[in-house]
């Protein structure tokens, strides 16, 4: 079985690994933490690490989990320092750390590791769909709410470009997108008329790709229509597939729960037998760029 390559992937894998040896030998995280007495580990640190946000800061904690959850088998103990390697070099998202959340940090550097991505935005064009103008003007939009600088603003635009590029764009082996986009998130006008026809005709040229399916869900289509973004993620057979879903509030939650993949994935088929065919996008694109138009005359 390959392994993940992606610094993030490494992370996440051992966290699974951590949680799993842990639940396996009957300890609870408070319970781990206590009994190893490390000033420098605590629950919340622990805790993050199994969610794959965290590395241990030391390998001789690592082999000190180990050898508390039973493990003896050399080679498992080899297999996870290995990934406690991996997991603590740097990879292209290192140099946003000051910019990005923890959680969209993890969420970028395990998007890129996706075999398959379906991705649900009620009111926006979502990431890798949109051109890099687009996401300008979006952060454009909230910069004295979020109270961004020029720097971290070309920062998110920077990241945005990047997750595409290494995902549904990359000549090897891209990742497969399916997308539902919701029509009023494409009516919303950002920036000016020429930004949005740019736009439209980069979904257009996104949607001709093998890789990459497109559709358009009415706004009123008599179908569950969920309030917030979501993405599920098909990470092969080396990760459980995860649901990330986006609040209201910005928060981002992430989690391989099959309870939850199989609710969300369930609610991502319903709305997709209610969208338009990806066939339609094109058209549909063109009549929203006339009308956008129309709507500025």
């Amino acid at each position: 079985m390959a392994k993940p390559v992606g610094v993030t992937a490494r992370k996440v894998e051992l966290g699974l690994r951590l949680r799993q040896l842990r639940t396996d030998s009957g300890y609870t995280i408070a319970e781990a933490v206590e009994e190893l007495g490390l000033r420098h580990l605590s629950e919340g640190m622990l805790q993050r690490v199994e969610k794959g946000r965290a590395v241990l800061r030391y390998i001789g904690d690592l082999k000190n989990l180990a050898e508390l959850y039973g493990v003896d088998d050399v080679e498992v103990l080899d297999g996870l320092i290995e990934l406690h390697k991996g997991a603590a070099s740097q990879d292209w998202l290192t140099q946003y750390r000051g910019s990005l959340k923890p959680e969209m940090q993890a969420y970028a550097g395990i998007e890129v590791e996706a075999v398959t991505l379906r991705l649900y935005h009620p009111t926006l064009v979502p990431g890798i769909l949109q051109t890099e103008d687009y996401a300008k003007a979006l952060f454009e939009e909230v910069r004295s709410i979020e109270g961004w600088t020029s720097a971290s603003i070309g920062a998110h635009v920077e990241v945005r470009k990047r997750r595409k590029a290494e995902s549904i764009l990359r000549p090897d082996d891209p990742v497969r997108a399916w997308v539902i986009v919701r029509e009023s998130a494409l009516q919303r006008p950002v920036g000016d008329v020429q930004l949005m026809h740019e736009q439209y005709a980069e979904i257009t040229a996104l949607a001709e790709r093998e890789n990459v399916r497109i559709q358009v869900l009415p706004t009123a289509a008599w179908t569950l229509q969920f309030a917030y973004n979501f993405t599920i993620l098909d990470l092969g057979k080396t990760l459980p597939a995860t649901v990330q879903v986006d609040s209201a509030w910005g928060a981002i939650s992430m989690s391989d729960k099959p309870s939850e993949v199989t609710r969300f994935g369930e609610i991502f088929q319903s709305m997709a037998a209610s969208a338009h065919p990806p066939e339609k996008t094109p058209a549909i694109m063109q009549r929203l760029a006339r009308e956008i138009e129309q709507r500025n005359d």
